[in-house]
């Protein structure tokens, strides 16, 4: 019995090494006999592709296009250039798996490739396509060595994203890296562009034909015995060369006695082709090893405990032994030979051929394949002979068991949506697990009607089954579901309730939502319990290793922070995620977005606008996945800013469009709101005030109703509340109503914690104070916005505004000397374009002037400020008579006899 044990062990062992190969068997060209046949004029057709971008392999099946390729890249290797193959099949038609294996293929043959891409695509739900791309594309532009990236069987890869997210690839691939793609059918791709600039390589069937003395060659090798030269001239002409007929006439005529006459009857054509293959080379085969390759034609791959099982026998290995003796179509997937397929011509005849097996051996088969894959946790290849079986109930139990890993670790959306519909809707509904998952992957892909509509089902479900632990998962993805479609206050009060629900759910469920939780809390100002949610989110999140939910919680933090008006801690958070994500995601990554993107918009903030770009260029690819509109609504702000400070003010106003289309596209509401309120400030800065009037009055910011959220939305947007505030303030008849406002929106900031809305609220107060002629409070409001905005980190959101901000600054610099904030009134001026005020120069150099005292020069720079002599008094703390006093000296020591000469005579001796 131990001995028994041991070897169903090692059997075991064996199978799950086996499956774990099949990943990689993709990832590896077919290993090539050492009689092949060179083919030097091909060759040297590839050769001279070396320097393209795009090499394209377009032939029918059996031209040897893999083989010639396989050659080829071995050829190569010697003189230093890389190659990193992929084995395409059918299931790579969903995007993300397709970019998972490219991946994969770049990692295998160097790995420095592909590594972040990887560790993106493993966390599944917030993989994107454009991101995996990206950082593909990054990894491949830092690579120092030649490298040629190979897909073959690309016809087997219909799906449009796909097609056109590998067009992309190939217009900005570097230099360093060809792209080189087989096919049986004409490349779905746009090429026109490559042709005329000389960088597309195409070959077809012509160039992979046999010529006449290649032929010889070959069919004296599979034949086992020369033909004469017209006897190869005679079957060269029938076959065109095509090496498939050629191999296949060459075992019929190794069985055949009469040589001549079966050229005779011969005509080289499909059918042709066929019938030889039937009568006389696989029939006689002897009937055991006829009977092995009609039962395993079934298989894509197989390996030797694969067959075994299926056919129940345990001589696998010596029966593939014999196929590949024989020259039957048996292609080696790896270089350990343990997986295999047959030439595609010659597994359809066999499949054909199997049709005539009684009627449950086939299906038979596929179920031992499907319940052996299973087993092995391999998803695609255990439904897909589900399916082959006809047993769609099976089919339907596996969906259900793998829908989960699936969506929310391999976010393999299109896959499961793909199955479903060759379900039939009644086993559907009868299994929860498979409409968790479809509910989760219609969240994740933003089509939000559909996802609404399946969660009202499972909720009516869980409401009659009583079944908690789908409850559990239902409520789960209904906490994301709100969260993403902007429901800010219901996603709230739902991830509260889940919480205290569920207080020993699952640690990846219990991270989720407390996620969830904080992004509610920083979206209604509940601060210190949005911090709260994101300690119990990195607890759970750290236990179940969830590397994208961890940076989640960092991007989280940082939008607390940025809510707050901290724009320091802002900043610090960022850079403990982007270390976060380095460790295993890499900042090239939809993960590394979530952070750069909202740490462009501090960057931007604290004017350091070459790392502001920098975080942009990385966060671009990823701009419009994001789940929360906070990160794609950073991207669009950020980018069209910079543009603006470029001197293009257009390409900023179309990028806001861009994004402003976006979210009327996927109903967002709250970014159409932001992008648009951006957009009238926008016109603001450029000096077009009536421009940006009538456009806000267009999206409802100002006139009747104006200042409030649409009743939907019960958030109201800081930068659509200064937006208002700003234009309302600017009109000529501002009155107490407009002051009224203004002041309730700085009650507002105040008590909700948001200090850098309060910074610029002031400053709006300031501007109207100074503008109102009551200059002595304007400089007071002023310093007090100064002082939160240096303790905030504020930069830009003062550059960016009113110019007559930057004068009063000024002359708060100039009266203030060596004071507690003068650093940072020199940074803004700096900033600015304005030097600072220099300190008075020595008596001596400014002639027969008489120095004057500190308090005289601070009268001085006040007066330059535009102050009369009743707001200096209430400035300095002084009465009139006093300041009248401290005019007289000024005058007298200057030599002059009024203020504006008392300022020009300032300047001419750089007092001032």
């Amino acid at each position: 019995m131990a001995q028994q044990q041991r070897q169903q062990a090692r059997r075991s062992g064996a199978a799950e090494a086996s499956a774990a190969v099949l990943v990689e068997a993709k990832l590896a060209p077919p290993q090539l006999s050492l009689s092949l046949l060179a083919r030097s004029q091909l060759s040297s057709l590839l050769h001279a592709g070396l320097s393209r971008r795009l090499i394209s392999v377009t032939a029918p099946a059996g031209y040897g296009k893999t083989t010639a390729l396989a050659q080829w890249v071995a050829q190569v290797e010697p003189l230093g250039i890389g190659s990193a193959w992929l084995s395409l099949d059918t299931e790579d038609n969903d995007p993300l798996r397709f970019m998972r294996y490219l991946a994969a293929a770049l990692h295998h043959a160097d790995a420095r490739l592909g590594r972040n891409a990887l560790a993106q695509a493993d966390g599944g739900n917030l993989a994107s396509i454009d991101a995996l791309m990206a950082s593909l594309l990054h990894d491949l532009t830092g690579h120092d060595r030649r490298l040629l990236l190979v897909l073959d069987d690309f016809h087997l890869v219909h799906h449009e994203a796909v097609h056109r997210k590998l067009e992309w690839l190939v217009a900005h691939l570097p230099p360093t890296v060809g792209l080189v793609i087989a096919s049986r059918t004409r490349l779905p791709l746009s090429v026109s562009q490559l042709r005329l600039r000389g960088e597309l390589l195409e070959l077809d069937a012509a160039n992979f034909g046999l010529n006449l003395d290649e032929a010889a060659d070959f069919v004296g090798r599979v034949s086992g015995a020369p033909l004469d030269r017209a006897q190869v001239e005679t079957l060269h002409g029938l076959t065109e060369g095509w090496i498939a007929g050629l191999q296949l006439a060459s075992l019929a005529l190794r069985e055949s006695g009469d040589r001549s006459a079966f050229l005779a009857d011969f005509s080289g054509t499909d059918r042709d082709i066929t019938d030889y293959l039937g009568e006389q080379v696989l029939d006689s085969l002897r009937p055991e090893l006829r009977a092995f390759l009609l039962r395993t034609a079934g298989l894509d791959r197989f390996c030797t405990e694969l067959c075994d099982e299926v056919l129940r026998r345990d001589d696998s290995r010596a029966m593939l032994a014999e196929v590949q003796s024989r020259n039957l179509f048996l292609s080696g997937l790896d270089r350990s030979r343990t997986w295999f397929r047959y030439h595609h011509l010659f597994a359809d005849y066999l499949r054909g051929r199997a049709r005539e097996l009684p009627g449950d051996t086939v299906r038979a088969i596929h179920l031992r394949a499907s319940d052996w894959f299973h087993r092995h946790r391999l998803p695609h290849e255990a439904v897909r002979h589900a399916f082959e079986a006809q047993d769609l109930e099976r089919a339907a139990d596996l969906v259900a068991s793998f829908s989960g890993e699936l969506v929310q670790h391999r976010g393999e959306h299109a896959t499961l949506l793909g199955w479903l519909t060759r379900l039939p809707q009644a086993l559907v509904h009868a299994r929860p697990k498979i409409r968790t998952g479809h509910a989760w992957s219609l969240v994740l892909t933003r089509r939000y009607p559909e996802a609404d509509q399946e969660l009202r089902a499972l909720e009516a479900a869980c409401a009659e089954s009583g079944d908690d632990a789908l409850r559990r998962i239902v409520e789960m993805i209904r906490c994301v579901y709100w969260a993403h479609t902007g429901e800010l206050l219901l996603a709230k009060a739902r991830s509260e309730a889940w919480l205290q629900t569920w207080p020993e759910a699952d640690a990846f469920l219990t991270g989720v939502v407390a996620n969830v939780l904080a992004s509610g809390c920083c979206a209604t100002e509940a601060f210190e319990q949005g911090l709260r949610a994101l300690a119990i989110a990195r607890r759970a999140l750290e236990e179940c290793r969830a590397d994208y939910g961890l940076a989640w919680a960092c991007a989280l933090a940082m939008m607390i922070a940025m809510r707050r008006g901290d724009q320091h801690e802002a900043m610090a958070q960022a850079r403990a995620g982007i270390a976060t994500v380095e460790r295993s995601l890499g900042v090239a990554s939809y993960a590394g977005s979530m952070i750069t993107l909202l740490a462009a918009e501090v960057c931007y903030e604290q004017n350091d606008l070459v790392q502001a770009q920098r975080f942009v260029d990385q966060g671009l690819p990823f701009i419009d996945e994001h789940g929360l509109v906070e990160m794609t609504t950073a991207g669009y702000l950020t980018r069209a800013r910079l543009l603006r400070l470029r001197g293009d003010p257009a390409a900023a106003d179309a990028c806001l469009l861009e994004g402003e289309s976006l979210g009327h596209r996927l109903k967002l509401p709250r970014l159409v709101r932001i992008l648009a309120a951006e957009r009238c400030t926008l016109r603001l800065q450029s000096g077009a005030a009536e421009d940006a009037l009538k456009l806000a009055q267009s999206y409802g910011f100002v006139g009747h109703g104006a200042g409030s959220p649409p009743a939907a939305e019960l958030i109201e947007e800081d930068s659509v509340c200064l937006l208002s505030l700003r234009l309302r303030l600017s009109a000529h008849n501002a009155g107490a109503a407009v002051l009224g406002a203004l002041n309730d929106a700085l009650r507002r900031a105040q008590r909700d914690g948001h200090q850098g809305q309060l910074a610029r609220l002031l400053v709006q107060k300031a501007l109207h104070q100074h503008r109102a002629l009551d200059r002595a409070q304007a400089l007071r409001t002023l310093d007090e916005a100064l002082a939160l905005a240096a303790r905030c980190g504020l930069l830009r959101s003062l550059l960016d505004g009113d110019a007559l901000l930057l004068d009063m600054a000024q002359a708060i610099h100039a009266s203030r000397g060596e004071s507690q904030q003068t650093g940072y009134l020199q940074q803004l001026l700096q900033a600015a374009g304005r030097s600072p005020q220099p300190a008075p120069r020595a008596a001596a150099e400014r002639g027969d002037a008489e120095e004057l005292t500190e308090r005289e020069l601070k009268i001085l720079r006040l007066l330059k400020a535009g102050l009369g002599n009743r707001e200096l008094a209430q400035s300095l703390f002084l009465s009139e008579a006093t300041v009248k006093w401290h005019l007289h000296n000024i005058f007298a020591k200057l030599g002059v006899k009024n203020r504006t000469s008392a300022l020009a005579r300032a300047q001419e001796i750089s007092l001032l």
